[in-house]
């Protein structure tokens, strides 16, 4: 008998978009080379930790949402990350601080983030077979301005606010190492017109629909779709 599957961690991203003078705009991390996503270049995110089900949490990310821990996470990741804090005003600064601190300096501000302004857009499970599986919800949150990034240099070394072309452009070209949940959303993005389109083909997206890539005997990955994007 084999091994049993490697039970998944739940996890979350934050799909950022503004608006560019060629379209539509997403925020690209790169990792620092180390760890499990060592040097990828990813969308803000990371693991749902024990604070993002905690009554704090309830207090300060507002949502009314049944996947209220994972936009907590999302949330709280995205700040921490990236030093953007979504709130109910809009993108402000965050606090330097993570965690439970993070979220009692925003108390402390009178700032509560705004988990009803994130889409879900798709849920991912990393395939069986792995060594290490994630259990991710991707999130768009849509913005019209937003203040200067300030990274995480625990975690991350560069970002880029680019199109979806220009970010698949740059992995075709070896500039950019990224993996098919990175790379199945920005084909996704590139196929809408504008913020609002993506917006509204995210709607209807559930937690209940996984999308789990299989791997064929060839070692080739079985083409996925994006639930918003079927049909």
């Amino acid at each position: 008998m084999g091994a049993a599957p490697v039970i998944a961690e739940y996890s979350a991203s934050v799909i950022v978009l503004r608006p560019g003078e060629e379209g539509l705009e997403v925020l690209m991390v790169e990792r620092i080379n180390r760890g499990f996503f060592g040097g990828l270049v990813v969308f803000p995110g990371g693991k749902v930790d024990t604070i993002d089900g905690s009554d704090l949490a309830r207090r300060v990310v507002s949502s009314e949402h049944d996947d209220h821990e994972f936009r907590s996470a999302a949330l709280r990741e995205l700040a921490e990350e990236t030093g953007l804090a979504a709130t109910r005003s809009g993108v402000v600064a965050a606090p330097q601080e993570r965690d439970e601190r993070l979220f009692r300096s925003l108390m402390g501000a009178g700032l509560t983030l705004a988990g009803d302004s994130l889409v879900l857009v798709s849920r991912w499970v990393t395939p069986e077979m792995a060594p290490r599986r994630f259990d991710t919800f991707f999130y768009i949150l849509a913005t019209a301005m937003t203040p200067q990034v300030r990274l995480d240099d625990r975690e991350l070394v560069n970002h880029a606010w680019v199109t979806p072309t220009e970010a698949l452009r740059r992995y075709e070209a070896d500039e950019w190492r990224m993996i098919l949940p990175t790379l199945a959303h920005l084909r996704w993005l590139q196929r809408r017109n504008s913020i609002e389109d993506a917006l509204a083909s995210a709607e209807g997206a559930d937690g209940r629909t996984l999308i789990e890539p299989r791997r064929l005997e060839d070692g080739s990955i079985v083409p996925v779709h994006m639930p918003a994007d079927l049909g």
